[in-house]
């Protein structure tokens, strides 16, 4: 078909007919919310994090139990690791006891007579 605004002097064109980019500038760059790439239970590390923790915090506890190992004395940073650890130990096993019985209630309603051949197995 003839367009008569396609020769020159006259190639122009309507705004967002012609020649045009889909601009989608990042604006997340200064986002305070930070995305990790959770390798375990990322609920469980959620929980890690905000009642035992951070991630900056969890990594001073390591370098000063290090530098004192290094030193050869274990000191308060050593204890300070250990009771961390035993925090988090704690706090997985909190969350693998809730998870079992939220899935053994749910089981219960679901499917009396597997929850009941369950139990049986578990009290063997």
């Amino acid at each position: 078909m003839f367009n008569p605004f396609s020769f020159p002097p006259f190639a122009w064109n309507m705004p967002l007919s012609g020649d045009v980019k889909d601009i989608s500038p990042v604006t997340s760059w200064f986002s305070p919310q930070y995305e990790f790439n959770i390798a375990g239970n990322a609920a469980l590390e959620k929980q890690v994090i905000t009642k035992v923790a951070s991630y900056g915090k969890q990594l001073g506890k390591l370098t000063n139990a290090v530098l004192e190992l290094a030193d050869g004395e274990p000191g308060a940073a050593v204890e300070s690791l250990r009771a961390m650890a035993k925090e988090i130990e704690d706090l997985k096993n909190k969350t693998l006891v809730d998870s079992i019985e939220a899935d053994l209630a749910k089981l219960k309603s679901q499917d009396t007579a597997a929850y009941q051949e369950l139990l049986k197995r578990l009290s063997r």
